[in-house]
C-alpha cells in the first residue's frame, strides 16, 4: 500500500497528517498550500508519483513533466480557495481583535482588494458591526457595496481616516509618502504573499504593522487540516 507524505511546515499539516492516516493509493507528498516549490522540495518525490501543495515554479513543473509525476494545486481549486478564504477572514478578525486598541463598533476599517480573500474579509467585519467599513478595488465598485459603506479606487491613499487597514493585494502599491498619513495608533495587517507597504518603515513610525502568511495555519490549524484533507481525497479518490 502507498503512503501520504505530510511535509508539516506549520500546525496545520500536523494535524493533517493525524486527519489523513498514511494510507494511499499512490505515494502522495503533500506541501502546504502557501509554500513556493522549488527543486528542493520536492528531491523526495519520484517518478509517477503524486504531488498535492499550492505554488511551483517553473522549474518544479518542468521536473514534473519530465517525470509524468501528477501535480495537483490546491489554489486553484474553487471550493479549497472558498474555504480557506473563510478561515483567512476568521483568522483575520482574530488579529484585529488581539492588536487593536478600538472596540468593533467604534472602528473605522479600510480593506484593499476585492478578490475572494477581500471579500471575506469585508463579509465578517460587516457581520461583526465595525463602525464604517470602506473597500479599495481595482475591480468594478458595485459589488463591494453589499458589504461597505465606501468603495474607492485602488491609488491615492489617505490614511488618516482609518483605525485599522487590512491588505489583500500582493503587490507594493502604498509608498512611504502615504504610509506617512497612518495614525500612530493604527493597525496594519496584511493578508497577500508580498506586503504593500514597506513594513520595516511603518514599524519604525510606530505602527502596529505586520503581514501574516498562512492566517489560517495559526488561528484555526485543525479546521484548516481538514479543509486540505478533504481536497486530498477528493482529487486521489
Amino acid at each position: 500500500m502507498a503512503e501520504f507524505i505530510i511535509y508539516q511546515t506549520d500546525e496545520r499539516m500536523f494535524f493533517l497528517k493525524n486527519e489523513l492516516g498514511f494510507s494511499a493509493k499512490k505515494r502522495t507528498h503533500i506541501f502546504a498550500p502557501n509554500i513556493l516549490l522549488g527543486l528542493g522540495n520536492v528531491a523526495e518525490v519520484g517518478d509517477h508519483e503524486v504531488v498535492i501543495g499550492g505554488r511551483a515554479d517553473e522549474e518544479v513543473k518542468a521536473h514534473f513533466n519530465s517525470t509524468d509525476v501528477k501535480y495537483f494545486n490546491m489554489l486553484e481549486d474553487e471550493k479549497f480557495q472558498a474555504r480557506n478564504s473563510r478561515l483567512t477572514a476568521e483568522g483575520t478578525l482574530n488579529v484585529v481583535l488581539s492588536h487593536s486598541l478600538m472596540a468593533l463598533d467604534e472602528m473605522s476599517v479600510l480593506v484593499i482588494g476585492f478578490g475572494r480573500t477581500g471579500a471575506a474579509v469585508a463579509r465578517i467585519l460587516r457581520q461583526v458591526g465595525v463602525k464604517r467599513l470602506t473597500v479599495a478595488t481595482t475591480a468594478s465598485l458595485r459589488p463591494a457595496y453589499a458589504f461597505a459603506d465606501e468603495v474607492i479606487p485602488v491609488g491615492s491613499f489617505d490614511f488618516a481616516q482609518y483605525d485599522t487597514v487590512i491588505n489583500t493585494v500582493p503587490q507594493h502599491i502604498i509608498d512611504d509618502k502615504a504610509v506617512l498619513t497612518f495614525s500612530p495608533s493604527a493597525l496594519y495587517i496584511d493578508l497577500a504573499t508580498k506586503p504593500a507597504l514597506n513594513l520595516c518603515f511603518a514599524k519604525y513610525l510606530g505602527i502596529d504593522a505586520e503581514i501574516y502568511p498562512a492566517l489560517p495555519a495559526k488561528t484555526a490549524p485543525l479546521s484548516a487540516a481538514r479543509a486540505i484533507k478533504d481536497y486530498v481525497l477528493e482529487v486521489t479518490k
